[in-house]
């Protein structure tokens, strides 16, 4: 497993099989479904493998993973809010053209989160001035 490139699509039906809790029995057949087949040794160092690394994981989505998952969010909102307009305007009922807006105003929430999130990540990577005697102000009581 590489860490550093994420999890591969097989590591990924393994993590499913452990947030849906399934038993052994449900994950093997879960994983056959899923087209990755394998005995329950291979299933069970798998999910081993997946648990010794969580911190690296987290370390990965912090630095990589975060920016990428983030701007996948920002883009799905906005073309769900655009599919929505334009669903919006080919309806011709008034109930269901008032659902579409209902929908728009619920994703306003979300897309302003992301932006304000994106700003305070940008704002924390700008680099900051260093404190020097040329930009510091003192301010002397006499």
């Amino acid at each position: 497993m590489i860490i550093s490139k994420g999890l591969d699509d097989r590591q990924r039906a393994v993590v499913a099989t452990m947030r849906m809790r399934l038993t052994r029995v449900q994950a093997l057949a879960y994983m056959k479904g899923e087209g990755y087949p394998m005995s329950e040794g291979t299933y069970g160092r798998i999910k081993a493998r997946l648990k010794s690394n969580e911190l690296k994981r987290l370390h990965y989505i912090a630095a990589i993973g975060f920016e990428q998952q983030h701007l996948e969010r920002i883009d799905t909102c906005e073309l769900m809010a655009q599919l929505h307009w334009q669903n919006y305007h080919l309806e011709k009922n008034p109930y269901k053209k008032s659902m579409i807006l209902r929908e728009i105003r619920e994703l306003q929430p979300y897309i302003s989160a992301y932006y304000d999130a994106t700003r305070k990540v940008i704002q924390k990577s700008e680099p900051q001035p260093e404190q020097t005697p040329e930009n510091t102000i003192s301010i002397s009581s006499h």
